[in-house]
């Protein structure tokens, strides 16, 4: 199979989100936090955080499916461990851990160095784009 193209959707590009891989392994997304990615009190925002982890489960799961099948997020269910702070790239690692012919489901987790900040686990329905 031809190397895909790979490239962040609007909302991911938005906030600054780099697909770095997607594959039969997973998705490996990185980004940046930013000024504008704090909450009040200085750190990053769960919601960035949030979306980090979407971006990344939809990447892991999306690579499962046959061409012409979308797989969009049913549910969400988000641990935050720590708080993640500005000027030190995030890491998320995600993978599909099943892919069935109506649902499929995936984790993730968030690195920034050495230190979890959140994890993950989702579900998604699996349509037919007919």
């Amino acid at each position: 199979m031809p190397e895909e193209r790979i490239e962040p959707g609007p909302f991911s590009a938005h906030l600054g989100f780099r697909l770095v891989r997607a594959d039969d392994d997973g998705a490996l997304v990185e980004g940046d936090p930013a000024p504008e990615h704090l909450n009040g009190g200085g750190i990053v925002h769960g919601g960035n955080l949030s979306a980090l982890l979407d971006t990344t489960t939809g990447w892991a799961v999306h690579r499962r499916m046959p061409p012409g099948i979308a797989a969009p997020h049913v549910s969400i269910s988000v641990q935050f461990v720590r708080a993640a702070l500005p000027g030190t790239t995030l890491v998320c690692r995600g993978r599909c851990v099943s892919a069935g012919r109506r649902i499929a489901a995936a984790e993730a987790e968030i690195t920034q160095g050495e230190r979890v900040i959140a994890r993950a686990v989702t579900s998604h329905a699996v349509l037919s784009r007919d």
